[in-house]
């Protein structure tokens, strides 16, 4: 028997992920179900007490009432984590932070099987003293993927009650207008970003395709039709297919012209 507990703020996503863990090899009873940071914290003061502890926890990461990392950060996690998001751009956090194993958004049994064997694999050949300090060890001593950076493919947004996927390859430029960060793609379309700053996105991003171009743009290599020279040290660029102009700031310029192979 094992016993998980699931962190989720959406009822549905924790409906199907209960019904997905029952159809898994092995019995598992669910201890608990937490829908916010506060709950969280809350569990896990009492854990002390309990007489049953979780042997893994599928989380989310973004919750009603903020990030789950904070919650991680003040107190660790008594066992393994198993993250369930919607948002590629935490993954190496996850892994900092006591994660085995990480599940964008939607995923399927196929995918759920393959993290549970994974924490099977981790943890079966020696349960008897499977200690959270035991634990702590073994990962980390596996292989991390720092080595060789992760940058997104995709981004999920959310809008309304919804969370849609915006491919990277299709965004033309990114902008930031106050403590907004946008993404436009090749129609036109804004896209409001889950990034605090421009700076956050481009550390998820591919510096072979993104370049800032000066304090509030980012622009994608592959949509740069034509350059002309503005004043001395400053370009316009001019990107594709909506014709958007944007200039390059003097403090950039000479480092866009070299990134460009100029």
């Amino acid at each position: 028997m094992y016993n998980v507990v699931i962190i989720e703020d959406e009822p549905l996503a924790r409906s199907k992920l209960r019904r997905m863990l029952q159809q898994l090899p092995d019995p598992i009873t669910v201890l608990a179900e937490l829908g916010s940071v506060a709950e969280v914290e809350s569990y896990f003061s009492t854990l002390n007490q309990s007489p049953v502890l979780p042997d893994v926890i599928f989380s989310d990461i973004e919750l009603s009432d903020g990030n789950v990392f904070s919650c991680y950060q003040r107190q660790a996690p008594p066992c393994a984590l198993i993250f369930i998001t919607a948002y590629d751009q935490y993954m190496l956090s996850a892994f900092d932070s006591y994660g085995i194993a990480y599940l964008l958004k939607p995923y399927n049994n196929d995918k759920l099987a393959m993290a549970w064997q994974k924490f099977r694999a981790l943890t079966d050949s020696n349960k008897a003293d499977n200690t959270a300090k035991q634990l702590k060890a073994l990962l980390q001593s596996l292989p991390m993927a720092k080595a060789k950076p992760e940058y997104v493919s995709r981004i999920a947004i959310r809008h309304q009650q919804h969370i849609y996927f915006l491919d990277v390859a299709d965004v033309v430029y990114l902008q930031a207008d106050g403590g907004l960060v946008m993404a436009f793609d090749h129609s036109g379309k804004r896209h409001y970003l889950p990034y605090s700053s421009l700076s956050a996105i481009e550390e998820a991003l591919d510096p072979a395709h993104f370049f800032r171009i000066n304090r509030s743009d980012v622009v994608h290599a592959h949509y740069i039709e034509k350059l002309e020279r503005y004043c001395k040290n400053t370009l316009t660029v001019y990107l594709k297919p909506q014709a958007v102009q944007l200039k390059t700031s003097q403090s950039r310029n000479g480092e866009f012209t070299r990134w460009l192979g100029l």
